[in-house]
């Protein structure tokens, strides 16, 4: 039974209820054993990591596990959720990591990547039976790859710049298909969490998909919803507004393609704290002030959205010494590189604090 904290809503005619694992972390670089024991004692429970196949087996049946980060979650009460991603060149003969397993061989080889991991960190994995030391955390849902609605995440193979593969929503169920099969063969109690579409592709984004297009494609493939427990959303946007509207749309879009049932994981949120006039850098007061406006609204019509899990991106900014290629990321952190805290920490630790305990009225504006 998951504890739960009454929490009134912004408008005080209702509570809403907080799961204590509700609010978690995505972290762009894996975080070192600092990072992870301050988000233990600020409550975060769960924590979205990226689990890149390309790195984890650079050669066929050669593994790289990443037990250590694995191992020091589980000793701080974190438990994670592995998005699996990025497919090795000699699965699918390309050398971009954005390349799906789209061929059938490619598909296979990724179906047994999925059991191998299924088996080393799953309920009943090997991980855990010699790390007698290390508290049971296993990994209870897996992410089925990372904004498929993006060119350079869901590649055509061999083109420069990348496109959107052909076909995509009906390329991205067969490889949803596949990885429930596989998954639900090393443990048929796993959950199935689609990949998080990116809510507001940029405009200048050669061949994007606007992720109500992408999904409702998705959804028209028949009996695709047997195969996935929840959908994923990265509700970037310029104001909370423009949030609330994209989370609503596919809310709508879930609804009207027979999985209205589905939970939606949230599974990356966030502002930057940088001021060089993109869209979501706010500076360090704004990222705090959108973080609370999103993740209150997020409360409020959590239940009308059916919105399981809501992750920050990210905890903590990268080196600034190391470039990345992405608008907000160098700032989206809750802590600067140096480990100082920001506004937006403390925000973050106000929500957290909610998760697991009765609560009359904590709001604030």
């Amino acid at each position: 039974m998951v504890a739960l904290a009454l929490l009134p809503a912004a408008n005080g005619e209702a509570a809403v209820r907080v799961p204590k694992d509700f609010f978690g972390i995505v972290q762009w670089d894996p975080p070192d054993a600092k990072d992870v024991q301050q988000m233990r004692a600020i409550r975060v429970r769960t924590m979205r990591l990226f689990f890149n196949w390309r790195a984890i087996e650079p050669q066929q049946g050669v593994y790289r596990w990443p037990d250590a980060l694995v191992a020091t979650l589980a000793k701080n009460g974190i438990r994670p959720v592995f998005t699996v991603q990025t497919a090795p060149q000699w699965a699918t003969g390309d050398p971009n990591p954005g390349s799906p397993p789209i061929t059938a061989s490619a598909r296979s080889a990724w179906q047994e990547f999925l059991k191998h991991a299924v088996r080393r960190y799953g309920p009943t994995g090997s991980f855990w039976g010699t790390h007698t030391d290390v508290p049971k955390m296993a990994v209870t849902t897996w992410q089925i790859w990372n904004e498929p609605n993006l060119p350079k995440s869901f590649a055509q193979p061999e083109t420069a710049p990348p496109t959107l593969v052909q076909d995509a929503p009906e390329v991205y169920a067969k490889l949803v298909e596949a990885s429930d099969r596989a998954i639900g063969k090393e443990d048929p109690h796993a959950q199935v969490l689609l990949a998080g579409l990116l809510g507001n592709p940029n405009r200048t984004t050669q061949s994007k998909m606007a992720p109500e297009k992408f999904l409702g494609k998705f959804l028209d493939v028949q009996g695709i919803t047997r195969h996935f427990d929840a959908a994923g959303l990265h509700p970037y946007a310029p104001t909370a507004k423009t949030y609330e509207r994209i989370v609503t749309k596919i809310r709508g879009v879930l609804r009207r393609g027979g999985a209205g049932k589905k939970d939606l994981w949230l599974d990356e949120v966030g502002w930057g704290s940088a001021q060089d006039g993109f869209s979501l850098n706010r500076g360090k007061w704004g990222q705090a002030k959108m973080l609370r406006k999103s993740f209150a609204l997020t409360l409020e019509n959590r239940r009308k959205w059916n919105v399981d899990h809501l992750y920050w991106f990210d905890w903590r900014d990268p080196d600034p010494g190391r470039p990345d290629g992405c608008s907000f990321c160098d700032s989206a952190g809750l802590l600067n590189f140096d480990r100082t805290r920001k506004p937006s920490y403390r925000e973050f630790r106000h929500f957290t604090s909610m998760q697991g305990k009765s609560h009359r009225n904590h709001h604030h504006g």
